[in-house]
Parts: structure tokens; C-alpha cells; sequence
């Protein structure tokens, strides 16, 4: 499973595969420029394609950009205030940015399960008083 970096106005969104990403970038949104580069985990270049309503994603020919990568990394975790080493290398910022992406994921499934526990409680409050 290749995990893919995106850079975006976010300015990085993350996928557990290239399959999630299709799915869940917008077509429009590939025409508008949106997605400036995807890479790969270890700096491997992908094209991102809107044909039709449809986004595909393809890794290209080009070498890969490690640096580059190394560079969205430093910024996406320089901007959520994230602290790391400013020389650190490759595998540490992807395995800090994998770790940030995890926790920001489990933290989303917990508030939605409790969401959808208080908005039970809710309806079922506005129950008794109707």
C-alpha cells in the first residue's frame, strides 16, 4: 500500500492509499489547480488527473523528489505547531506526519460516536418534552 502526500491550500492532505484519494478528491477541484504534487513516502512524483467526473492517479516517470517531499512535511507539520527537528530526515517527518494523521483520525471517530450519542439523548429529551 503506497501512502500518498498532497499537497494542497491545507496545505497537506494524507491517504492510506491512492484508491482513498481518487475517491475522495473532487474533479473540479483537480481542474481548478487545487492539488499542486503527490508523492509517495519516499518522494515518488504522482500525476493527478481529473477525466470527466473521475480523478485518477498515476505514479509518472520522473525521478523522485525526496526533498521536495521533505520540504511539504516540514511546512504541513511547522504549521499545525507540531515540533520536530529541523535537520530530520525523511522516515522521521513521514513517521511524525503518519503519527499526527493517526491521532487526528481516532480523535474524529471518537467525537463522531459521541456525537451521535448526544444527538440520541437529544432527540430522545425533546421526546419526553413533546
Amino acid at each position: 500500500m503506497t501512502i500518498l502526500f498532497i499537497e494542497a491550500d491545507e496545505p497537506l492532505l494524507m491517504f492510506s492509499s491512492v484508491e482513498m484519494a481518487e475517491q475522495y478528491l473532487e474533479a473540479v477541484d483537480v481542474r481548478s489547480g487545487v492539488y499542486k504534487r503527490a508523492f509517495g513516502q519516499a518522494g515518488e512524483l504522482f500525476s493527478i488527473e481529473a477525466e470527466s467526473e473521475i480523478v485518477v492517479i498515476r505514479a509518472t516517470e520522473q525521478p523522485a523528489d525526496p526533498d521536495g517531499l521533505c520540504e511539504l512535511l516540514r511546512r504541513s507539520l511547522h504549521g499545525v505547531g507540531e515540533a520536530f527537528l529541523p535537520d530530520a530526515d525523511l522516515p522521521t517527518l513521514v513517521a511524525a506526519v503518519e503519527a499526527r494523521w493517526t491521532k487526528r483520525q481516532r480523535f474524529a471517530t471518537a467525537i463522531s460516536r459521541w456525537g451521535c450519542i448526544v444527538a440520541v439523548f437529544m432527540l430522545v429529551g425533546l421526546g419526553v418534552f413533546i
